[in-house]
């Protein structure tokens, strides 16, 4: 007799407390970066500020963003302090928020098995799933799924189905992403302009089993690929005040030629009438593919819509794409695509059941 196929179902997406819309958020980041610039008495700031606004993604790709972040709190420049706040107080107050973000799923939800908590924008231990059920009369086993960047949802996926099927645990996923806290506006350079008008926050639970029933996506398969000679194309790492990071112009053609192995691996399918799941890390990224692999509008139009109507939320990107799949009608084959740090490419097929 077959195992029953392990699901993911029961999303169920926590909104961060403030939105704004892009042409707002660009036109803050602009100042803030003008303000920085005019604290370190950089010459030409005026010139270098016309020049930052056309490097930022305009309305017409993200409409708007969500963020936790308390501006005047995070962002208070000085003469010291260029970047605004150190690292430390960044991590503090992603902390205090990602508390409250697993008290509002667990005040309203079962505690499940086993949690694995994912995020690669806040680093505390203990974690904020061990704070909150260390003094409830039932805890979960907690794994973190940390620093992998946009492509996290994966692995933690993969994670969870093995521990659903070796144990017949119930695992739940939770993202708690602030791309928000890791602006430096003491760095001017376009790439900086690309990736700080493209990152939100997100967060998103959901449970992974055998037991559902309901609407759900099932797990087919899960794979990952590194790309040779990419070590320097996508980069996270920490500085003196946030998280920095390295976005090259060239990850777009160096995914996309490595791509169709890929995807041969993962699936013997054709394309055809299946719903690409595609962790949009920018409007590019989608471009790019949907180009590559001959890919309707219709089979893209989830991953379009997320990024249009949150921006790139990191890790919790793909799970909001995974939601709205699951919130249509659609129901068959989806394959999901995730890019992050190393570069890494990574992969998984599912179906979307009733």
């Amino acid at each position: 007799m077959m195992n029953p196929s392990v699901a993911l179902h029961s999303f169920h997406s926590i909104q961060p407390r403030f939105q704004d819309r892009q042409s707002e958020l660009v036109d803050w980041i602009v100042d803030l970066h003008y303000r920085s610039m005019e604290l370190g008495q950089l010459p030409e700031r005026d010139r270098l500020k016309n020049v930052m606004k056309r490097f930022c993604i305009s309305e017409r790709q993200i409409e708007k963003r969500f963020f936790e972040t308390d501006r005047d709190y995070i962002y208070e420049l000085s003469e010291n302090s260029l970047s605004g706040l150190d690292i430390g107080k960044r991590h503090a107050f992603f902390g205090e928020r990602s508390l409250d973000v697993l008290k509002e799923i667990y005040s309203k939800t079962e505690t499940p098995d086993h949690l694995i908590h994912v995020t690669c924008t806040g680093y505390l231990a203990p974690s904020a799933p061990q704070i909150y059920f260390s003094d409830k009369d039932k805890a979960p086993e907690v794994t973190h799924a940390y620093h992998m960047g946009c492509y996290a949802s994966l692995p933690a996926v993969r994670m969870a189905e093995a521990l659903s099927k070796a144990r017949s645990q119930k695992v739940d996923i939770v993202h708690t992403e602030m791309c928000s806290l890791h602006l430096d506006p003491a760095n001017h350079s376009p790439e900086q302009m690309v990736v700080q008008s493209l990152f939100a926050d997100g967060h998103m639970k959901y449970s992974v089993d055998s037991k559902h029933s309901g609407r759900r996506l099932e797990v087919h398969s899960v794979k990952e690929k590194i790309i040779p000679d990419s070590i320097n194309d996508m980069t996270w790492v920490p500085s003196p005040t946030s998280m920095q990071m390295t976005l090259s112009k060239e990850v777009p053609d160096k995914i996309r030629g490595h791509l169709p192995a890929f995807l041969r691996e993962l699936t013997q399918e054709t394309h055809e009438n299946i719903i690409f799941a595609i962790h949009p890390g920018g409007p590019k990224i989608i471009d790019s593919l949907q180009a590559q692999l001959e890919l309707s509008d219709e089979q893209v139009a989830f991953s379009r819509k997320v990024l249009k109507e949150r921006g790139n939320m990191s890790s919790a990107t793909l799970p909001h794409v995974w939601k709205e799949i699951l919130d249509s009608d659609y129901s068959g084959k989806v394959i999901s695509l995730a890019f992050g740090p190393g570069l890494t490419i990574f992969g998984g097929m599912f179906e979307a059941k009733r």
